[in-house]
């Protein structure tokens, strides 16, 4: 399993996204949404003293777990959206977790010694 610690700091995204690169080899627009997803919700709304993320990529399948010591947040329990009729009708907020729920093949989630842990399983 490979690890990096990010800064909780928007600009890290940039050696999140390398470091999801050197593990699968190649660029996969669907894993760099729902990870720069989860990676700014982190920044933006947990709090959290750092960001842990762990990789592996194996058989075509990607593991990335993102482990934070922010507040206590499982998105696998929020409410998926009501999605618009129209672009105009659409309210801010929510649309990631719902993109990240639709898109990963697998999300897991628990809560563990004050850090919230997220796994998400793409094949890739």
């Amino acid at each position: 399993m490979n690890t990096i610690q990010l800064n909780v700091d928007i600009r890290e995204i940039y050696k999140l996204n390398q470091f999801i690169i050197r593990l699968i080899q190649k660029e996969d627009m669907n894993v760099r949404l729902i990870t720069e997803e989860i990676f700014v919700n982190i920044v933006n709304y947990s709090k959290t003293d750092y960001i842990k993320v762990q990789g592996d990529y194996s058989d075509s399948i990607l593991t990335i777990e993102f482990i934070d010591n922010g507040i206590e947040f499982n998105p696998l329990l929020r409410k998926d959206l009501d999605l618009p009729d129209t672009i105009e009708d659409a309210e801010i907020g929510g649309l990631g977790i719902y993109l990240t729920k639709r898109i990963a093949d697998e999300l897991d989630y628990y809560y563990m010694n004050g850090e919230n842990h997220l796994k998400i399983i793409k094949k890739v």
